[in-house]
């Protein structure tokens, strides 16, 4: 989705991530109002809304239309209302998922013991997800013998999508054990974790592939890359190295989308994505709507983390 990217950046998917929330085939008005109901039952800032009056404006404001397109400016202004800017209405052509052949996949160098990982953002299908991490797993088998100094894991162009895959190829890095958690207004923490080499949110396995890699050097340093473009799912893969005593960022601050996302599938083919909770690191630093900065800013992160990382050689 994070070809939407003008209006939402980027996306977390949250829970079970795409969810059918209309009937087949409701009338405009009722395609307005199921709209707005899914905006006042799930996102973090529906205390912002009078929702009444919200809808009996909205409700005006698409009088008379014949079309569930013709209801799209009224649901935007509710959007705009709530002000979150991860939360959004993606068109029926905005929505459709990228070919798996054509998503940009993990890669790996290394040079003076020092590996990188490139993780970009990842939005597709499940062929994709095989594919995203197949690709992971062949990067890191290509160079974790040589990382001798540690790791950089360079989230520079990570622009987000669905974060699972990512921390799945992550996952010998990270180690087992929680990394983040989702936090959402009266609800208890849904933490998420690294386990058996794969991502799991509370005990749901998050992906079906398992990352089978096992490191010549357990724990090693990491130093993470961030940039503006750094977004949503790609703050979140960040936030799972925060509180690690091993690694440390650098570059610039993020983009500020460290919340996460419920996608809720329209009658139409649209979809309605809800800013539902909140990032938590595993140190319980809340994240939100504003720039992770790194711990080293530099203009110069390459150097600034080889430099890091060569005294912590084995």
């Amino acid at each position: 989705m994070r070809r939407a990217l003008a209006a939402v950046v980027a996306l977390v998917l949250l829970g079970a991530g795409l969810v059918a929330a209309q009937p087949s085939v409701p009338t405009p008005p009722t395609y307005l109002l199921g709209a707005l109901n899914l905006l006042r039952t799930h996102s973090i800032d529906r205390d912002r809304v009078d929702w009444p009056r919200a809808e009996a404006e909205a409700l005006r404001a698409a009088e008379g239309v014949s079309t569930y397109s013709g209801t799209y400016p009224a649901i935007r202004t509710v959007l705009a209302e709530l002000g979150n800017p991860h939360s959004a209405l993606l068109t029926p052509a905005q929505a459709r998922p990228l070919s798996a052949a054509t998503i940009e996949v993990p890669s790996s160098s290394v040079s003076d013991g020092i590996a990188v990982l490139k993780i970009p953002g990842f939005v597709s299908d499940p062929a994709g997800e095989r594919r995203y991490v197949a690709a992971g797993v062949a990067a890191l088998r290509a160079v974790e013998a040589q990382a001798s100094c540690g790791w950089i894991v360079d989230l520079r162009d990570d622009t987000g999508g669905n974060m699972w895959p990512m921390l799945t190829v992550l996952a010998p890095l990270l180690g087992d054990g929680i990394a983040g958690s989702f936090s959402a207004p009266g609800a208890a923490p849904t933490f998420w974790s690294v386990r058996d080499g794969r991502a799991w949110s509370g005990e749901v396995p998050r992906t079906d592939e398992v990352n089978p890699v096992r490191l010549s050097r357990p724990a090693p340093p990491v130093a993470v890359l961030t940039s503006r473009i750094t977004a949503s799912s790609g703050e979140a893969t960040l936030i799972a190295f925060r509180g690690l005593g091993r690694a440390a960022t650098f570059g610039g601050a993020t983009a500020g989308f460290a919340t996460a996302n419920d996608v809720f599938a329209l009658a139409d083919g649209a979809k309605l994505v809800v800013t539902s909770a909140v990032d938590v690191d595993r140190a319980g630093r809340r994240y939100g709507a504003w720039p992770i900065a790194p711990d080293h800013p530099t203009p110069d992160p390459d150097t600034g983390a080889g430099q890091w990382l060569r005294g912590r050689c084995a």
